[in-house]
């Protein structure tokens, strides 16, 4: 099956990241159009549920999963990775609106962003566990939400580790001096 989702375009600010995702065609739109998928995000991630959930029904999520678009779903999905990874903060809260004048099937995924490459991995993510959920792919074995999290934690981490210098670039800069570094590229005229 071709992908579910397609994220479209990723726009980061400096609170938020905003993902244009489009649902396939053969794609169904809503949760309520394919339980079996649906299930498989729910036994995956359970927690969900207990998202609050302020644009539906209700307070949670759990009111509004059973029949919700797959975009929203997506984005819960990303939440939790975010909140799970232990570094997103204690509240990381997303907001999904269908793109006006679009086709019914694009929508715009906005995220907290209190890492940038924590949120962008939080959405690749997501959209490799909604692919495995929806295209029901008996070979594929079954995310491991956890491990993903710890993942995109230590990628974070180490993205933010300054490398120590080594020696030899050291003892360079001590030779070349600060004001009196030579020019070492060789040119060959033609």
């Amino acid at each position: 099956m071709p992908e579910i989702l397609d994220i479209q375009k990723v726009s980061v600010g400096p609170r938020y990241v905003t993902a244009r995702v489009r649902v396939a065609d053969d794609a169904p739109l809503t949760t309520d159009q394919d339980l079996i998928g649906t299930t498989r995000i729910y036994n995956l991630m359970p927690e969900i549920c207990d998202h609050v959930c302020l644009g539906d029904e209700g307070s949670t999520f759990k009111d509004a999963m059973p029949s919700t678009e797959l975009p929203h779903l997506f984005e819960h999905v990303a939440v939790e990775l975010m909140a799970r990874s232990g570094i997103g903060g204690d509240i990381s809260c997303g907001r999904t609106r269908e793109v006006e004048d679009g086709d019914g099937r694009t929508f715009e995924v906005q995220l907290d962003c209190p890492d940038d490459v924590l949120t962008i991995g939080a959405l690749s993510s997501a959209e490799w566990m909604m692919q495995w959920a929806f295209a029901n792919d008996p070979d594929e074995p079954e995310p491991n939400v956890d491990a993903t999290a710890q993942g995109l934690a230590q990628l974070v981490a180490s993205l933010s580790e300054q490398p120590e210098e080594s020696s030899d670039t050291e003892e360079a800069e001590s030779e070349a001096g600060s004001d009196e570094a030579e020019d070492t590229t060789n040119t060959e005229d033609e």
